[in-house]
């Protein structure tokens, strides 16, 4: 299966296959990616995570039902773009204390704290608002080691179970990966999806052996386009950015984003000043007209609709950007 081109202007990356093709021909990653649905810059936008270890079984609607609503309310409310999402050790299905990651990124700087609570009520005590406005907390230890976060949540999905469990066992086979099972994180006709922190770097429509390249690659500080679906602490219209500049300036340094400025042109049409590898860029974005929407299966009876993003422009700024 072969998703066209990302963009409208020959600015996007090269046609890629998707590496599983699910046992359902109705699915939605099939049929994702035979209406030739682009990947690239979709991932939702989200600048803090909280992640909760939990051994499941994790029903439809995880994390609620299964974590205090109150926590959950308050994850929701925050200002800040956050996301609380459980993860479990793969067949590790008993838990005594449970682990807490809190991970946030603004783009071009990170960090990454961990705990241990006795009873997910302690939950409550961290400081999720400070921490949404980017100020790393002294509760827990720092967290040094990448974290490799797959979706696998079937009851959400059929597709995250078929295609994304496959990976993490792939992934086990990689010296140095830290690697989780995950609730839903968006994207389901995507999969198989895998996130990589301290980044929070989306990779998407991996096979075991992409995978496996992939997670390598980010523990040497490098990521490809082929399976880059964008970096979830941007908003989508600098994802397209990022992605975009990357394949004409041919950078693969994760950390090499060093400033983003987003601001509205006319319309819908946005223009986004980033600062990669210390070179300076301007790129002008929009989003196309809608698609032939499609249907499956994963979610019978509703159309999916879709679009492309158009890079209008892209140039190297000379001078300074103001």
């Amino acid at each position: 299966m072969v998703s066209a081109d990302p963009w409208g202007t020959g600015l996007g990356c090269s046609l890629i296959e998707n590496a599983q093709v699910s046992r359902r021909s109705d699915a939605c990653s099939w049929r994702s990616s035979e209406a030739g649905e682009p990947m690239a810059a979709r991932a939702g936008h989200t600048r803090l995570w909280v992640m909760v270890e939990h051994p499941g079984p994790w029903p439809k609607s995880a994390p609620s039902g299964l974590l205090p609503d109150t926590l959950l309310d308050r994850v929701d409310s925050l200002d800040d773009p956050a996301r609380l999402v459980l993860i479990r050790r793969p067949r590790h299905r008993r838990v005594t204390e449970p682990r807490w990651i809190l991970a946030w990124s603004d783009g071009v700087t990170h960090w990454m704290r961990e705990g241990t609570i006795a009873d997910y009520a302690e939950l409550g005590d961290l400081p999720f608002e400070t921490c949404a406005a980017g100020a790393e907390p002294d509760v827990g230890t720092p967290r040094r080691t990448p974290l490799f976060v797959v979706c696998t949540h079937g009851k959400k999905d059929a597709c995250c179970a078929e295609l994304g469990r496959p990976i993490v066992g792939a992934l086990s086979q990689v010296d140095g990966a830290d690697v989780w099972e995950c609730t839903h994180i968006g994207g389901d006709r995507f999969a198989a999806n895998m996130i990589a922190f301290p980044a929070g770097v989306y990779f998407s429509r991996l096979g075991a052996e992409s995978a496996r390249t992939t997670a390598r690659d980010y523990l040497d500080g490098r990521m490809a386009l082929t399976h880059l679906r964008g970096r979830a602490a941007l908003p989508q219209q600098a994802q397209v950015a990022e992605h975009a500049i990357r394949e004409a300036a041919r950078v693969t340094d994760v950390d090499a984003l060093e400033h983003v400025a987003v601001s509205t042109a006319a319309g819908t049409t946005v223009t986004v000043d980033m600062r990669v590898a210390a070179r300076r860029f301007r790129v002008v974005v929009r989003p196309g007209n809608p698609e032939a929407p499609f249907r499956h299966g994963c979610i019978p009876g509703a159309d999916a609709t879709w679009t492309r993003w158009i890079v209008e422009s892209l140039e190297e700024v000379r001078a300074a950007v103001t």
